[in-house]
């Protein structure tokens, strides 16, 4: 798997928005659908990073952390409150497919460190000794080497990346 390949956590058996297709179902049927979907998203999510391991692996590279941008939204909430409102649904639709992606990196031994995406440069910035416009600028140089699409979401994931990397230096 190149890691620029687009990484999907459903087969499409079952929906990408899983809380938006429960919505409407009686309980039992909503919770079927997040529970599949919860269940597909961490086999795949396991394969992947799995996969990612191997392929750094064979390349002399050692993968030794993950970092994930994290939305502002709630972490802990219930299937009612979840289906509450399209942003509800939204917000328990990230935190599904990012609770996939850090169980997967820990259960591979990889060390995960998450940041919000309003503090991300900030924390990076700190961990890199540098400031937070120097280390955005060098984010923003990466494209050089790395080519498109380089927008805000590949920006903010090498600045978490970085901070991982980072983190992942230090003794824990």
């Amino acid at each position: 798997m190149m890691w620029r390949e687009r990484l999907l956590l459903t087969t499409g058996s079952l929906p990408c928005e899983p809380y938006h297709r429960a919505k409407g179902h009686a309980v039992e049927a909503a919770e079927a659908i997040v529970r599949a979907a919860i269940e597909e998203a961490q086999t795949l999510a396991a394969r992947a990073v799995d996969r990612l391991i191997g392929e750094f692996g064979g390349r002399g590279c050692e993968l030794v952390a993950a970092g994930i941008v994290l939305g502002s939204g709630r972490p802990e909430f219930t299937l009612s409150q979840a289906l509450s409102t399209h942003a509800a649904m939204h917000n328990a639709e990230g935190w599904l497919y990012r609770e996939a992606l850090m169980r997967a990196s820990e259960e591979c031994g990889l060390r995960v460190v998450g940041a919000l995406e309003a503090s991300v440069y900030a924390e990076a910035a700190v961990q890199a000794g540098v400031p937070p416009g120097t280390l955005e600028a060098r984010v923003a140089e990466f494209r050089q080497q790395m080519g498109p699409p380089w927008t805000r979401d590949q920006k903010l994931a090498s600045a978490v990346a970085w901070l991982a990397l980072a983190q992942a230096s230090r003794p824990r």
